[in-house]
């Protein structure tokens, strides 16, 4: 499908699913006047519009102007979102949860029978566009809507489809995982300080070590 034909929105406003956008947008993937997004208030909106992207406080509006629809909400508030969304879902809609904990099988008891609909967990360095995100799909969902799930995500860093145990490994593998890279750079640093280096000094160079030891893989 060409990015001209392509209508994405957004339920939910936070800042990964700004990451997400971020990364379509700078790829030209979807143009701004494509993309519509709904948050409660103003507040996350603001930057959205910015970009040139449409917004609102009606979600239900989001279904209605999209054929794939980023569920970027809270966990806690998604299911009552599906059902306000439920009876404007079609089949020529694509759904994709970003919502953590919530399962493909509540998802799909939550939509209609057939619903094509996704599990997607990204990372926060997806914002920076140098992410890691998987994702799982249901039983609606072709060949053809993974593939451009992993196309639309490819400017945010990587995207992988794996079975859905593996979404909450990848969750304390990509997401925890960053805080023991940071402690083991500044064991890193403090070594050198100990040997009379500064420490401003030691810690640009344990980090820079880590960019090159990633790099050189």
């Amino acid at each position: 499908m060409e990015a001209e034909e392509l209508r994405v929105g957004f339920v939910g406003a936070g800042r990964m699913a700004g990451g997400l956008g971020r990364g379509l947008l700078r790829a030209g993937k979807v143009p701004a006047s494509n993309i519509i997004v709904s948050a409660p208030s103003d507040r996350n909106l603001a930057e959205w519009r910015e970009w040139g992207c449409r917004t609102t406080h009606c979600n239900l509006e989001v279904l209605q102007e999209s054929t794939v629809v980023f569920l970027a909400t809270k966990p806690h508030v998604l299911p009552t979102v599906l059902q306000e969304l439920r009876p404007a879902v079609t089949s020529q809609h694509l759904l994709i949860s970003l919502a953590a904990g919530v399962t493909l099988q509540k998802l799909q008891r939550l939509l209609p029978t057939g619903t094509k609909v996704l599990r997607l967990m990204p990372n926060l360095p997806c914002v920076l566009q140098v992410g890691a995100a998987v994702f799982s799909r249901g039983t609606g969902v072709g060949d053809g809507d993974a593939a451009l799930l992993q196309s639309l995500l490819s400017p945010c860093g990587m995207c992988e489809e794996v079975p859905e145990p593996y979404i909450n490994i990848h969750t304390g593998l990509s997401g925890s995982g960053v805080a023991y890279v940071y402690l083991f750079a500044e064991a890193m640093a403090e070594g050198a300080v100990k040997m009379g280096m500064p420490m401003g000094l030691a810690s640009k160079i344990a980090a820079q070590t880590l960019l090159i030891s990633v790099r050189t893989q």
